[in-house]
């Protein structure tokens, strides 16, 4: 139950004020448990932004979306059970997200745990574009990797934001841009 409240405490904290600016201290202090504790449950900041990010990359979530467009019928029906899915990680996963990238250009800790996401990420989507391969729907033209990196430069989470909240598409539209999108880079015509 502490390691879950100190969990809590730096998942509040990091995204305001942001994890630079965030002190294990006032962890301790939002959690009601001694920094030592901190230190002790969790690893202190590092350790506390690395379970964020396991989090965020191992959700039951992202194996529900892999398993669902697996058992899409065609490779368009994957690609928008895949948009779906992230727009359900995205809510329930994307104040992490953005606490990971944004601490990332001034901690090398956080760059490396956002790239161990990044990998986490693409191999997920290599899987489910094995599966619009294993129908026949991949364009001749792209590789498995290739459009698994197409996926990801469209569908990661800074675009998703840009195009969902900067926009002000909302999630419905951004989702059936993207899916538009992808489909016409990575799919047979």
């Amino acid at each position: 139950m502490t390691r879950q409240e100190v969990i809590k405490a730096a998942r509040k904290l990091y995204a305001v004020p942001g994890y630079a600016q965030t002190t294990v201290g006032e962890i301790a202090h939002e959690a009601r448990v001694s920094p030592a504790t901190v230190y002790a449950q969790c690893g202190g900041k590092e350790g506390l932004l690395r379970t964020l990010m396991d989090i965020w990359t191992t959700s039951p979530t992202v194996g529900r979306i892999i398993t669902d467009a697996a058992a899409a019928n065609t490779g368009r029906s994957k690609l928008e059970t895949l948009a779906v899915g992230y727009a359900a990680h995205a809510a329930e996963a994307g104040d992490i997200m953005r606490i990971v990238e944004r601490a990332a250009p001034s901690s090398p800790a956080a760059q490396e745990f956002l790239d161990v996401a990044d990998v986490r990420h693409i191999e997920a989507l290599e899987t489910i574009v094995e599966g619009i391969a294993d129908i026949g729907d991949l364009a001749d033209e792209v590789s498995v990797q290739d459009a698994a990196r197409i996926i990801f430069f469209h569908f990661r989470n800074p675009q998703f934001v840009l195009a969902v909240e900067t926009f002000e598409w909302g999630v419905d539209r951004a989702t059936q841009w993207l899916v538009d999108r992808v489909a016409a880079a990575i799919l047979k015509g």
